[in-house]
């Protein structure tokens, strides 16, 4: 029997990724779930203890200081972010704390992810990787998440390759991410883009909750649509990477965010002018060569848009 490879494992059968640091804040006091579900984008109210959901974090022009998972626990709640956002966004919760019994804690050095990709991940896993297992769509696979101690990441990893799962690396992650579409914070999402831009609509944004820092933006984008710009997936020339300009008719409409070299070739993430968001479309890659749009992901308007999950 031929042992699939890697990523091919990690879309049909099982796979597990490296062992991953990302900031980790906890939320507690009476008032830390309410308060929460006030800051972000995404029903928390609604998470029991084990339960999570994919929220973003915005300013008041409704611009992105973070995104990640949050997690219900019995105490409070706990997020997940990206190290590049982890400070700007706890920065950004402690400031409105006036009156609420909330208190945010740092306990990145407690914690790691580990990423376990395919199909299989559920009934291979069984009752291993303890109560924090987050369901997410953001890793171009199906997959589940273990935030876990560092030591019991290390040890669960080694036992899920000793038990067949095909060993991933941080650019197979790159590379399953890339290719699914997905955007990546410190790389196509930073505090000059809106969740809407970058495909985030679906994924972050609950339209059935009360009121959040940035609503006003995000309602008025996607009830109106015509947003400018947008991110869309580009079949790359050799070369071409973050930072590439996207050239149409001697004028600069975008530029590449995310590159990487798949078994389809140079693929990457990119912002486009909208005049530009469509499949084939051909623009031109810096002095590299031509992109062609592979895929459009920028989601301009409410159709479609509901609870994230």
């Amino acid at each position: 029997m031929t042992t699939p490879d890697p990523l091919t494992a990690a879309r049909t059968s099982l796979a597990v990724g490296p062992v991953l640091a990302r900031t980790f804040l906890r939320a507690t006091g009476k008032d830390a779930r309410d308060y929460l579900h006030r800051m972000s984008t995404q029903d928390v109210l609604k998470l029991a203890p084990g339960q999570a959901a994919y929220a973003a974090f915005l300013n008041a022009k409704g611009h992105l200081l973070g995104e990640g998972h949050v997690l219900g626990e019995a105490d409070g709640l706990l997020l997940e972010l990206d190290p590049a956002a982890g400070a700007e966004t706890r920065a950004h919760l402690e400031k409105f704390v006036i009156m609420d019994d909330v208190v945010f804690e740092d306990v990145s050095e407690s914690l790691r992810v580990l990423p376990v990709l395919g199909p299989d991940a559920p009934a291979r896993l069984g009752d291993r990787g303890g109560a924090r297992r987050v369901p997410t769509a953001r890793r171009g696979a199906p997959a589940i998440d273990l935030w876990l101690a560092p030591a019991d990441a290390e040890t669960l990893r080694a036992a899920l390759v000793a038990d067949g799962a095909a060993p991933l690396t941080a650019e197979d992650l790159e590379v399953l991410r890339i290719l699914g579409g997905v955007a990546r914070f410190g790389a196509d999402l930073d505090a000059t883009r809106l969740p809407m831009e970058a495909g985030l609509t679906r994924a972050a944004i609950s339209f059935c909750k009360g009121c959040y820092i940035g609503q006003e933006v995000v309602l008025r984008a996607t009830a109106r649509g015509h947003l400018q710009r947008g991110l869309v997936q580009l079949a790359l020339p050799p070369g071409a990477g973050p930072g590439t300009p996207l050239a149409a008719g001697g004028a600069e409409v975008g530029v590449v965010t995310s590159a990487v070299d798949t078994p389809e070739g140079r693929v990457g993430l990119g912002y486009l002018r909208r005049a530009y968001w469509k499949e084939g479309e051909r623009v031109a890659a810096g002095s590299a060569g031509d992109a062609v749009v592979r895929k459009v992901i920028v989601e301009d308007g409410l159709a479609g848009a509901g609870p994230g999950v």
